[in-house]
């Protein structure tokens, strides 16, 4: 589990790498150093919350991206953009990316409710805040780990 975690998280960043344009892979730095620590101080669900605001998605153009990075065996035909929204979103990505993968929920739930219910995608998620508390952390450091080592500081 260790390893399948780090291997995990560089299939992940790369999506995010290849999808982010200009300002937004260093603003996805930036993402990845302080969201992980933030989770860990005011708690997964709050920050969830936190990121699901900055991430833009009452524009259905913004959750159809973000469904089509979930979907991709690459990520080479999204293109997140270059905001700071876009950040956010690639940052989301990562967190659902982690849950769908490791079947903490199911990918064609997510991306069934992401379009029609994100409220209920919410419940869901704070139901299981215990369990992907417990279980994400190690991962979202591979990816801030990654983020610092890759993406340049602007």
């Amino acid at each position: 589990m260790l390893y399948d975690d780090y291997k995990l998280a560089l299939d992940a960043f790369n999506k995010v790498l290849n999808s982010l344009k200009g300002e937004a892979k260093s603003k996805f730095r930036s993402r990845a150093r302080d969201m992980v620590e933030e989770i860990y101080t005011s708690g997964f669900i709050p920050t969830l919350f936190y990121i699901i605001s900055k991430a833009g998605l009452e524009n259905n153009d913004k959750i159809d991206k973000l469904t089509a990075l979930l979907n991709s065996p690459s990520s080479e035909n999204v293109d997140l953009g270059s905001s700071d929204e876009a950040s956010y979103m690639a940052y989301l990505f990562v967190i659902l990316y982690y849950l769908s993968e490791r079947n903490i929920i199911d990918k064609k739930f997510l991306i069934d409710k992401l379009r029609c219910n994100r409220l209920e995608i919410i419940n869901t998620l704070y139901e299981l805040s215990p369990i992907i508390s417990a279980r994400i952390k190690r991962y979202l450091m591979a990816i801030k780990r990654l983020a610092e080592a890759i993406i340049e500081v602007r």
